[in-house]
């Protein structure tokens, strides 16, 4: 088994797994660039796993994507590109696919704050890039049944905030095109969809119609609450993320195979001593 093709944010993810699987029943997983941390952060995630009155094996954690101080809406890759694609992916495939419904039923879809036992961390295979988020939820309908997860409200706290840039391979629309190349990958997966030049033309066009209505949506929200709202910086994010559908859907056609860390199982049967072994050298 060669690890030493595997690069990137998931690379670490994984380590992590192996290292803490080894003494800890349960752990929690978070963004190391949060501003406004507490101990409840973690606390709020591990206490629905560790508490012996219920019967749950992960948490994800939501929060509000607002700056109180400055009155601006942040989230923008979630709100503009993962949300709208989502309603038309399912316009495309089908409303009857359990994946795509199981995604829109999180919160906050893209959060890095998650909790788990060690147990069902041995067993997921972990993206490497920036669909690390949506990849390890793709792994958890894998794993367990969806009464075995739940979401924790962690309300609200600030950290840094990626930025918008013109390069597809940077920034904002970097992160938005793996995040895609991961859903269709995952729907190759599990229902055998076919995804073509064409399809994937059908659906820049119908994910214009549908982001530019949640741009309404968003405004008249802002104006609700008092907060201030870019419209026209809003709609260029819209049509900079049009464009990566296109670029990461081409991507995804060059090379349909997953970037994946093998799960912790499998390298163990490999090598039996490598989490204690990463645990000496790390820490």
């Amino acid at each position: 088994l060669d690890l030493t093709h595997y690069t990137g944010k998931g690379m670490d993810v994984w380590i992590a797994f192996g290292i803490a699987s080894l003494e800890l029943d349960a752990f929690v997983l978070h963004d190391g660039d949060i501003r406004t941390y507490s101990k409840m952060i973690p606390t709020k995630l591990l206490y629905p796993i560790v508490d012996p009155e219920l019967d749950f094996l992960f948490t994800k954690g939501y929060y509000a994507r607002v700056d109180t101080a400055d009155k601006v809406i942040y989230g923008r890759i979630y709100r503009l590109f993962i949300t709208p694609i989502l309603d038309v992916l399912q316009e495309k495939f089908g409303y009857d696919l359990e994946f795509l419904r199981y995604l829109q039923s999180f919160r906050y879809l893209l959060s890095g704050e998650i909790g788990l036992t060690s147990e069902l961390a041995l067993n997921l295979r972990i993206a490497c890039g920036w669909g690390l988020e949506i990849g390890t939820l793709s792994e958890l309908i894998r794993n367990i049944h969806y009464k075995r997860a739940c979401q924790v409200d962690l309300g609200l706290y600030e950290h840094k905030h990626q930025v918008m840039t013109k390069g597809k391979s940077e920034g904002i629309l970097r992160v938005a095109g793996e995040c895609f190349i991961t859903i269709l990958r995952t729907l190759t997966e599990m229902y055998a969809i076919e995804v073509s030049e064409e399809s994937l033309a059908s659906m820049k066009v119908a994910y214009r119609r549908m982001a530019t209505d949640k741009i309404r949506q968003y405004r008249a929200m802002a104006v609700c609450n008092g907060l201030d709202y870019d419209l026209n910086l809003e709609g260029y994010m819209v049509e900079q993320f049009s464009d990566v559908i296109m670029t990461a859907g081409r991507s995804y056609l060059k090379n349909p195979t997953a970037r994946q860390m093998p799960n912790w199982l499998r390298a163990l049967s490999a090598m039996p001593d490598l989490r204690e072994k990463l645990r000496k050298a790390t820490i």
